[in-house]
């Protein structure tokens, strides 16, 4: 019986011991062979509380000794970076063990499912998003679409043929009313079968084509290659021969250089000065509110606006409509924005670049600096953006969540982050300090019968599932995962190797002596090599011949 699942478990409870809300999940089978596992440490699970609004899964990445393939649960920070929210093993790709593995998340998560998720096409993985995240949008891979399309479709390699730019027309269409009949009209001058693999992804429109997704924040993703970005850090440091162990210390590595990244942005939005490229106060106030990175991508779309034209086409007491493009387009590419000042100021583009990346996109701004705004208005800089964004719940979201009579996780949490907030702020205090924690043992005492830790808890289908509140006490059985034949990543795999693996894939030099020519020997043992030789085709010779006689002697019997 291997030792692999128990080292894994034994590294999780020290990280447990280090991080009391570091979080795990290894489930076993009948047997007791692991299954599945799922860990997320207290930084990525605070950070999730900030950034749930879109994630990107991905299990295409299985370059381990027993090819479990890799689920990391990937999400963009304040940088527009990509950000670790937590991962899993997984020993299948079946709709029950994605079911799993969502509810652990939600587990994890206090609840919260992401407002947004974006996968490839895989069947059993959308069966059980729409089971345990009902209300989560889900989205299509882009990259997978595209390169499906090319698969299915011949006319699509063309990219100048009359089909690949009424392709385009259609996809890029704005309004879902105007995509639906712009279809129908592909449809009827292309012929496209109807059970072909374009009239098939017609039917799952809503998970890929952009006219369904003008309402849902993305920040801007639209591929899983977010979570393919994470699986490239492991090229080259892991390989087929990869123990669990080390795999989930090599995600720790991945971890901490995603934070140290992290952490560099953070210091230059907080020391650099941006250049402004006018006197407008928009642009001003921009500058102190966003990342650096953010603003970068704000000023972009507010120098855009400045060679914006507009034309009034519609107005209706305070709402006014607006077309506005830039002076280089024809006017047909021109975007509507209707700009509405009955209850403040409300502005919405065909564009949906607010509504799907969360940044005023040119025509907006264009008509806010027209009406000459002071200020962007509160709503249109989204705090997630911002340089102010902190990952600890503060108490007003504590507040909020406590409006109902259920304790959740997520009040435990944000209890959790109240005490620390105390501690910091009586840490220097030595009499306050020493006040909170009588009251804190007072209260320990008499509430330690019911909070003593949770132990390992049995499935309803006879599987084992080892906790993150197994103490070191408890001695479990848990024997090494099966190798499994997955789908998803070739047989070939894309990932570069090492320079280990390339020097161990190498042909082996052939030693040559320079005396005699021979192999296996150089010119210092020649003689003894050849005397060597000598006996050993003697002796084979002999048995040979012996071979060869017992042979014969069985015919003759």
């Amino acid at each position: 019986m291997g030792q692999e699942g128990i080292l894994v478990a034994q590294k999780f409870q020290a990280k447990q011991s280090e991080d009391p809300n570091f979080f795990f999940k290894m489930e076993l089978d009948i047997n007791g062979n692991l299954r599945l596992m799922f860990w997320a440490d207290s930084r990525a699970r605070d950070a999730y509380l900030t950034f749930s609004d879109v994630i990107a899964f991905d299990v295409t990445y299985r370059t381990n000794r027993f090819r479990m393939p890799f689920a990391p649960f990937t999400g963009v920070n304040h940088h527009r970076q990509s950000t670790l929210f937590g991962c899993a093993l997984i020993a299948d790709e079946t709709e029950e063990t994605f079911a799993w593995l969502f509810e652990q998340w939600l587990d994890c998560m206090f609840g919260r499912a992401p407002g947004c998720i974006i996968t490839d096409m895989d069947g059993a993985m959308r069966n059980a998003i729409r089971t345990v995240f009902s209300n989560t949008r889900h989205r299509f891979c882009s990259w997978h679409i595209s390169k499906h399309l090319l698969e299915h479709v011949p006319l699509m390699r063309d990219s100048t043929s009359e089909f690949s730019k009424d392709y385009k027309k259609w996809f890029y269409t704005r309004q879902k009313e105007d995509c639906e009949v712009t279809w129908e009209n592909l449809i009827q001058k292309y012929h496209i079968e109807e059970n072909g693999w374009l009239a098939k992804m017609w039917d799952v429109r809503t998970h890929w084509v952009p006219a369904y997704f003008r309402d849902t924040f993305t920040a801007g993703m639209t591929s899983s290659a977010r979570s393919e970005s994470i699986n490239s850090f492991f090229d080259g440091y892991v390989n087929q021969k990869t123990s669990l162990k080390e795999f989930v210390e090599q995600y720790d590595r991945a971890l901490i250089e995603r934070r140290k990244a992290e952490s560099q942005e953070d210091f230059k939005s907080k020391t650099t000065k941006p250049v402004l490229v006018s006197r407008s106060k928009l642009e001003e106030e921009a500058s102190k509110s966003y990342t650096k990175t953010m603003f970068d991508i704000f000023q972009a779309e507010f120098k855009d606006s400045i060679d914006c034209y507009h034309e009034k086409v519609e107005k209706s007491g305070v709402v006014a409509v607006y077309k506005v493009g830039l002076s280089v387009d024809e006017k047909w590419k021109w975007c509507k924005v209707v700009y509405d000042e009955s209850e403040g100021v409300k502005a919405t583009c065909e564009c949906a670049m607010f509504e799907t990346k969360g940044i005023l996109c040119k025509h907006i701004l264009r008509i806010m600096s027209k009406k000459q705004l002071m200020s962007i208005p509160q709503q249109y800089i989204l705090n997630r953006w911002t340089t102010g964004v902190r990952y600890r719940v503060d108490s007003g979201v504590f507040m909020r969540e406590l409006d109902n009579n259920d304790v959740s996780p997520l009040h435990r949490w944000c209890l959790i982050t109240n005490f620390q907030t105390l501690l910091d702020r009586f840490k220097d205090n030595n009499t306050l300090f020493k006040k909170v924690n009588e009251t804190l043992d007072a209260w320990l005492l008499d509430s330690e019968k019911e909070m003593r830790d949770k132990q390992v808890d049995l499935a309803n289908s006879g599987r084992q599932v080892v906790t993150n509140f197994v103490s070191q006490g408890v001695e479990i059985s848990i024997r090494d995962p099966q190798p499994v034949r997955t789908k998803g990543r070739p047989k070939v795999a894309t990932r570069f190797k090492s320079s280990i693996e390339n020097s161990q894939s190498q042909p082996k030099q052939i030693r040559r002596c320079k005396k005699c020519g021979e192999i296996d020997h150089y010119m210092t043992t020649c003689g003894q090599e050849n005397k060597k030789k000598q006996k050993m085709t003697l002796r084979d010779e002999q048995e040979d011949d012996e071979h060869e006689e017992s042979m014969h002697a069985d015919i003759a019997s």
